[in-house]
Parts: C-alpha cells; sequence; structure tokens
C-alpha cells in the first residue's frame, strides 16, 4: 500500500480550507478570527500563562480558533502570540498552523522538549533543529515524499546567532520526527543516527513542509528532556522544564529582533529546500 493512498494530492487543491471554516464562522455570526504576524507554538499551556506573566503579554479578547491558551505581547507588525497547541504530534499542529496561517500568522517558531539521542546533549540542553527527518505522516499531504523537511533558512540562520548573542547556548541539530513515541526501536534508532538525527520530537518535519506549503516562514528550537539510546529511554522532563522556559524567553527576545515577517509567499509545491548544516557543535 502507498502513502498516501492517493499519491500527488499535494499537488492538488483541498476541498476546504481553514478560510472556508472561517466564512462558515462569519455566516454563524462568529468574528473572523485575526491571528499576529508572529507565533511561538508551545505544548503545554502552563508555558503560556506563566510566559505571559513574565513578559506582561496580554489575553486577547478573541483568542484564534485552533489553539488552547492564547497570549500576545506587543502590537500590530511587532506583535508577538504564544499559543498552546492542541495536542502534540503532526495532525494536531496542521489545525493550528492551518487556522493561525489563515487568520495572518506569516512566521512560526515550535518550542517544545526533545528526546536527545547523542551523549553530548545533556537534559536542558538548547537545540535548533536544521533538518528533520520525514518519519510522520501530516507532511506527505502537503508534499512528494522525501526524507528530509527543512526549516526556513533565513529565519534559521538569524534565530541562531540572535540566541548565540545574547549568550543562549543553543546548538544545531537534526532531529527524527516521528508520530509514535511507543513504538521506537533500537533498529531506527540507530538508522538515524547515522542520518546525522541527534534529537527525535513529533512536530518539526510537519511544521517545515506546511509552512512551505502554505508559504510562511517556520523553525523549531528543543530543550532535551530525555535520553533515547540502547539501553533504553530516561526521561528528565521536570529537570527540563526551567531550560525550557529560558529557552523560550530567548526565542520571545529574538523574534522582537528580527524584522516583521514579509507577507505570505506563493503556495509552493517543490520539495522543499535544504537549511544549514546539521551538526551538534
Amino acid at each position: 500500500m502507498r502513502f498516501p493512498q492517493h499519491p500527488g494530492k499535494y499537488a492538488r487543491p483541498a476541498l476546504f480550507t481553514a478560510k472556508h471554516f472561517f466564512d462558515y464562522l462569519e455566516r454563524s455570526g462568529a468574528p473572523r478570527p485575526v491571528a499576529p504576524p508572529q507565533v511561538v507554538l508551545v505544548y503545554m499551556g502552563r508555558l503560556v500563562t506563566r510566559a505571559a506573566a513574565r513578559w506582561g503579554a496580554r489575553a486577547p479578547a478573541r483568542p484564534p480558533v485552533g489553539v488552547r491558551e492564547f497570549a500576545v505581547l506587543g502590537r500590530g507588525d511587532r506583535a508577538i502570540g504564544l499559543a498552546e497547541v492542541r495536542g502534540v504530534g503532526g495532525p494536531a499542529l496542521s489545525v493550528t498552523v492551518e487556522e493561525l496561517a489563515a487568520a495572518g500568522t506569516r512566521r512560526f517558531l515550535s518550542v517544545g522538549y526533545a528526546g536527545s539521542l547523542v551523549p553530548a546533549l545533556r537534559t536542558g540542553a538548547p537545540v535548533l533543529c536544521t533538518a528533520a527527518i520525514r518519519d510522520e505522516g501530516t507532511s506527505y499531504h502537503y508534499a512528494r515524499p522525501a526524507r528530509w523537511a527543512y526549516p526556513t533558512p533565513g529565519l534559521n540562520r538569524e534565530l541562531f546567532a540572535r540566541l548565540r548573542r545574547a549568550g543562549v547556548p543553543v546548538v544545531h541539530g537534526r532531529s527524527w520526527t516521528i508520530d509514535a513515541p511507543y513504538r521506537e526501536t533500537v533498529e531506527e534508532l540507530r538508522s538515524v543516527r547515522r542520518l546525522g538525527a541527534t534529537t527525535v520530537e513529533m512536530e518539526a518535519s510537519a511544521l517545515f513542509v506546511m509552512a512551505r506549503a502554505l508559504g510562511v516562514e517556520a523553525a523549531a528550537l528543543f530543550a532535551v528532556s530525555d535520553r533515547l539510546d540502547e539501553r533504553g529511554w530516561r526521561p528528565r522532563f521536570f529537570d527540563a522544564f526551567g531550560p525550557l522556559e529560558t529557552l523560550l524567553d530567548g526565542a520571545r527576545d529574538a523574534l522582537r529582533a528580527l524584522p516583521a515577517p514579509g507577507p505570505r509567499a506563493r503556495r509552493a509545491r517543490s520539495r522543499p529546500g535544504r537549511g544549514s548544516g546539521g551538526k551538534v557543535q
């Protein structure tokens, strides 16, 4: 059986989109959703509420659909949204990204946990993803099959430089994005390490491919929260929460220093272009 079952579907228009959903909301008397030009995506509501208190961010009167907790820092083209995705993995992310993009977001930065696949990455280490292995299903509905997905190159370069300049010891790294965390095998682990993957998580490749298809920018930052190797799994999520908050604050500062994102590009249907190198430094 092929996956997806109708190859080439990524080149065909969707039957309905997030804009059609928004049209329905308006016809039903609800206001049309509006989202900031830049949004940081996180996967725990506690991160949003705690960061909003630290940042002095506000809860909008009309939060966008497709998210749970939501806060906004700044106004106009300089506004930055902080959104909790409704779930984890590519399927949940696709709904959030599609709806925020339709509501006006042109730059996405995912900030979340990732497992370490190499000894050099210890608990709490900050990693900027330079490429992600597409071992999830969502991205194949947006772009032709390929092994790798890539973030927006210019955005990645700027984020890395500004985070380093601010004293955040971020490193580059390739990641393995997989939908089924309870079905990771030793054979897969060894295979992805040979390809240069240093982390494992559930969203990056789907985000990168969706962003290119939608004509928006995207990047992903991780804080190492657990370790996976031939000896098994060693979780340290509670120890990584503080470093994740620190990374989130660094991401906010980096985005505030960047020029406002430009208009959405025309929908791209070609294979994603290559990003910067993916070595842990």
